[in-house]
């Protein structure tokens, strides 16, 4: 039986350990009411960290435990604490109705209605399960993207129409978009800090490929206005560098060993690599 995340977050928090974010999307003017209801849940037994982000915005210490925070609808910005705290995930809600029931069960520690709360659970997921599961791929970065938003956090730098397209090229060729990989990478660890050059050294780690440039006209003619040159870059995971890269360590060291069953060709057919990668290893090793 599936978890229901808002009935454990009650449930710990009635023992000060409820985690991650708790998140109430709220109406302007219903800001302020909310925020005082569940402070006056407070008690010496039970404390809950409630801040509120409106245009009057100060910072404060985020709490690792019984964090809710209220924003509201129309005037939320994502702020730099969010953005290192989200890596825990969070639970978000926005139906005024769910708002409702989950500050009655907070105040009387109510889990039946749990079932009845909607909500939106932010956590991590397997990036490499993710990126496999090319079927259910689209739909999960289009709603994690929607998600993301509501909250602040805005993923995509560039058109939808550009992420359309890379990924339907994705999921027949198996060679994606630099950019899409990425995000994904970013949705899926909720990493929104890391710089693109370390997220493109995890990512050649995970898929044992390494980033190249191709001309955009290899994707879709549709991409020239999504594209500031001729070029993309993708990773092409039909191709396996560290596969590769172990292959060549190998002929590397075959070719060290004076042997006379030890030729160019033979150790071709060994590594099942091109001669012209075994001449160029060869030509390092004894002529240069």
């Amino acid at each position: 039986m599936k978890e229901n995340k808002i009935e454990k977050w009650i449930n710990d928090g009635y023992e000060n350990k409820a985690y991650p974010i708790m998140i109430l999307k709220v109406n302007d003017e219903d800001i302020e009411n909310i925020f005082n209801s569940i402070k006056k849940l407070n008690n010496r037994k039970r404390h809950f960290f409630v801040n509120k982000i409106d245009l009057t915005y100060e910072q404060f210490q985020f709490s690792p435990i019984n964090q809710i925070l209220i924003i509201k609808k129309n005037h939320y910005i994502f702020t730099k604490e969010m953005q290192e705290h989200i890596k825990k995930g969070c639970i978000y809600i926005e139906d005024n109705d769910s708002i409702n029931k989950f500050i009655y069960a907070l105040g009387n520690n109510d889990i039946h209605l749990c079932e009845d709360i909607k909500c939106e659970v932010i956590e991590k997921i397997d990036f490499s399960i993710i990126l496999q599961d090319k079927h259910n791929l689209t739909k999960f970065f289009l709603n994690k993207v929607e998600i993301l938003k509501k909250i602040g956090i805005y993923t995509l730098d560039k058109q939808i129409e550009y992420y359309m397209l890379v990924l339907d090229h994705y999921v027949k060729k198996n060679i994606i978009s630099a950019n899409l990989i990425h995000k994904l990478y970013q949705i899926t660890n909720l990493d929104f800090e890391s710089s693109s050059r370390a997220i493109g050294d995890r990512i050649s780690l995970i898929c044992g490929v390494k980033s190249k440039a191709i001309h955009f006209l290899k994707i879709s003619l549709n991409l020239r206005q999504h594209v500031k040159n001729n070029n993309i870059k993708v990773y092409d995971l039909n191709f396996n560098q560290s596969e590769y890269d172990t292959k060549l360590k190998i002929a590397h060291k075959l070719l060290k060993i004076d042997s006379k069953d030890l030729n160019i060709e033979k150790i071709s057919k060994i590594t099942e690599l091109p001669l012209y990668e075994i001449n160029n290893i060869y030509k390092k090793l004894y002529i240069c």
